[in-house]
């Protein structure tokens, strides 16, 4: 039976097969062989003209080398007729080689950096972050993930369908991050590929809306991106946004470990997963039940004005067993007719217009969340949150 060529010998024939097709590759070769072919013929007609500088082959190459740029060093050069139109050939010949050459290394790495700034190119990234698909809230958990995971140097992989200027404008936005971009449908196993996902750590997906998607089918996008992660990297952590309540356990059996519903506490809750589950479910404890809510605002009782915190804070806790965690501060601003106190016409004109504006007498609203013990309680300190 014929014995198989290993994998690695077909992969490198095929990977120089494709790159022989090109003809600006054909060119470079040919002329490398070219110039490889005039090393043992300028060292016989040397050697048989009796020139003792070119006593081996190496001595015949070195003198191609530093002569194929024009430079040539001098110690070795060919003192026969044939030696030196042989150099002239090679001096042609170099100039030729060495512009195509240069000009396909300085092509290669123009478009491999296109390549990487339209997310098109591997990611050659360790140890990395993965945030699959765009909403309102991408940039808000770009600021918090910090700060939940105490490092500021991260680095991530965006993979969604931005264009290159929408992604650049998110990468200036956050100089300290190595944030890397890979475009397409990060619902494919070929697109996620290039994101390196067997060396990343965690993987957000986000309820992608972007470029006016709807978001009904946002959850089903989710497992599928969550099954293709899952079979390319079983143990790597998932935390996925959710728009509907009924999906929850779907995302689950497809190996969502942190699952949290789309809204304006998604960016903190998703970046907290990543640290400690513990944190959503505690939010989702205290705030996401309709029926039986933990987290109340009652109002102040006006027996603990003038009061300490403190006192107010053991109060409750002792007689109606409620933790309070913040108040709920009001201050009245100027009113209209504190500015305007005559009763002319121009008065009466301002005061229309203003009110017609503006509406009611402005007021401020302030939380205060675990004042300290030493706070006294005012009668602008209307409610309290508190934790049952």
């Amino acid at each position: 039976m014929k014995e198989q060529k290993p994998r690695k010998e077909i992969f490198l024939w095929k990977r120089f097969v494709a790159w022989f097709s090109e003809p600006s590759n054909r060119l470079v070769f040919g002329l490398f062989l070219c110039l490889m072919g005039l090393v043992p013929l300028v060292w016989w007609v040397e050697w048989r003209g009796g020139n003792t500088l070119f006593r081996t082959l190496g001595d015949a190459l070195w003198w191609l080398i530093v002569t194929i740029p024009t430079v040539g060093y001098g110690d070795i050069v060919p003192k026969t007729v044939g030696g030196r139109v042989i150099g002239v050939v090679v001096i042609v010949f170099g100039v030729a080689f060495y512009a195509i050459l240069s000009g396909q290394i300085v092509s290669f790495l123009i478009d491999k950096k296109l390549k990487e700034r339209r997310g098109l190119s591997v990611v050659r990234v360790k140890n990395h972050i993965l945030i699959l698909g765009v909403n309102s809230y991408l940039e808000k958990l770009l600021s918090v993930l910090p700060e939940f995971t105490q490092q500021r140097h991260l680095c991530v992989v965006l993979v969604n369908d931005m264009t290159e200027d929408e992604f650049l404008e998110v990468k200036n936005k956050f100089p300290h991050f190595v944030m890397k971009f890979v475009f397409g449908d990060y619902t494919k196993e070929s697109v996620l590929k290039r994101a390196h996902v067997e060396n990343a750590t965690h993987a957000f997906i986000l309820a992608d809306n972007f470029h006016h998607r709807s978001l009904d089918d946002a959850d089903e996008r989710t497992i599928m991106a969550t099954l293709s992660l899952k079979a390319l990297n079983p143990d790597l952590a998932v935390s996925a946004e959710a728009i509907k309540i009924e999906k929850a356990s779907a995302l689950k059996r497809a190996g969502v470990e942190h699952v949290v519903f789309n809204g304006i506490f998604s960016p903190a809750l998703l970046s907290a997963s990543m640290v400690s589950p513990a944190m959503p479910l505690f939010f989702q404890d205290l705030v996401a039940s309709y029926e039986n809510p933990r987290l109340l605002i009652i109002p102040v009782d006006s027996r603990f004005v003038g009061k300490s915190f403190r006192e107010y804070f053991l109060a409750l806790r002792e007689r109606e067993k409620l933790m309070v965690v913040g108040l709920y501060r009001t201050e009245k601003e100027l009113s209209i007719e504190d500015m305007l106190s005559g009763n002319d016409a121009i008065d009466e004109f301002i005061r229309s217009k203003l009110a017609d504006e503006v509406g009611e007498e402005g007021v401020k609203y302030h939380v205060k969340i675990n004042p300290p013990d030493d706070y006294v309680i005012s009668r602008d300190d209307a409610y309290a949150f508190v934790i049952r």
